[in-house]
């Protein structure tokens, strides 16, 4: 089958490049670098009436901690005065703040529970 179409008019010559030469211009592209979230750590602080059966089931149930990290977690803040459960995006830790503070609360425990910049 013929091609009908009325040929296409040639190109015009290309500009002049800088420095006299008919090559490729190539164009520098920076990579975009995004910076990773500031991470915070959730930090929950010791006191003289929370059981400690009661902080071992916040740090599995809210952190997703097994028994013996729990534990373990328990006895630096039993022992230390605080004790890191975690290190999140800010939202995040937020949001275990307020679920492990309203957890204690509603047991009638003192429990404090805070973030930090990690």
């Amino acid at each position: 089958m013929p091609d009908d179409s009325p040929p296409l008019p040639p190109k015009p010559p290309a500009a002049p490049r800088p420095g006299g030469g008919q090559g490729t211009v190539l164009a520098e592209r920076k990579a975009a670098r995004t910076k990773p979230p500031q991470l915070y750590q959730v930090v929950m602080l010791n006191d003289d009436y929370t059981p400690m059966e009661f902080v071992v089931m916040v740090v599995q149930q809210y952190f997703q901690r097994d028994p013996d990290t729990a534990t373990l977690i328990m006895l630096k803040i039993h022992h230390e005065g605080r004790g890191i459960c975690g290190v999140y995006t800010k939202d995040v830790a937020a949001t275990k703040v307020e679920l492990v503070l309203t957890a204690a609360r509603r047991e009638g425990h003192p429990l404090q529970c805070i973030m930090e910049a990690a």
